[in-house]
């Protein structure tokens, strides 16, 4: 009798996926939000007026004009508050409200210091009777008693002073070779031109082509009168091809020539 054969057949039992565990997605989100929560109530509690007062007022810059204890004075009304709370810009304002402050950089310093980095204004001529220019050709307007001595003097019409100013620039570089300098450049009311040299000398260089008539004046100056600087009272530059020499009372030298 033939053996038959048996089979059992088996089940392997198929586990459910189960869902990632949801404890650790709310527990990140709760520190994150008890990280900003905490934030939030700590920059509110710093921008409280009573908390960490500012008690120190310190200044730094090199000062020929500025008072550090005016400086000071002015600011402080405005430094009242908190470290986080204290208006800078009113402070920054203020200061820069005095006439010899060009430029004001607050800074805090922690726990209850603002320290003030000055840049002062630098006066390279004087505009009409009552401002002085800076380097960038703006008018400054500090008390007349405070004005440097022997400043270029510069004037024109209202709102013109940034040409003037480039002016003065211009000339300046142009007549150092020669050994020349500025002591007064005029723009009337009808924009027509008069520099002054330290020596006494005057340019008349009128209305049009200032610049090329100034050049031309630089031509003439340093290849024929230069020797007779000192004699010289006014050269008149309004000519299309020529100029004008005056000469001082029984200074005139025996000059013949054209140039």
């Amino acid at each position: 009798m033939a053996k038959k054969n048996s089979y059992v057949a088996t089940r392997t039992p198929v586990r459910k996926q189960r869902n990632p565990i949801e404890w650790r997605y709310w527990l990140q989100h709760s520190v994150l939000i008890l990280f900003v929560f905490i934030m939030m109530a700590a920059g509110i509690y710093l921008k409280q007026v009573d908390t960490l007062p500012i008690l120190h007022v310190t200044v730094d810059g090199e000062f020929n004009h500025i008072d550090k204890d005016d400086l000071v004075a002015a600011v402080t009304p405005h430094a009242k508050g908190g470290f986080m709370s204290v208006d800078v810009a009113k402070i920054r304002e203020a200061g820069q409200a005095l006439p010899w402050v060009k430029v004001i950089q607050v800074k805090r310093i922690w726990p209850d210091s603002l320290h003030l980095v000055v840049e002062e204004q630098e006066a390279i001529a004087q505009w009409g009777d009552d401002a002085l220019v800076n380097q960038q050709g703006d008018l400054f307007f500090p008390t007349k008693k405070g004005f440097p001595e022997a400043l270029v003097q510069l004037s024109g019409p209202k709102g013109s002073h940034h040409l003037v100013a480039k002016q003065f620039s211009d000339v300046s570089e142009l007549f150092d070779p020669l050994g020349l300098s500025v002591q007064k450049i005029e723009m009337n009311e009808r924009r027509a031109w008069t520099i002054k040299l330290n020596n006494g000398l005057n340019i008349m260089l009128g209305r049009m082509d200032s610049e090329l008539r100034l050049q031309r004046f630089y031509d003439a100056f340093s290849t024929v009168l230069q020797p007779y600087k000192d004699s010289i009272t006014k050269v008149d530059m309004r000519y299309t091809n020529g100029l004008a020499v005056a000469w001082a009372t029984g200074r005139k030298p025996d000059f013949n020539g054209t140039i």
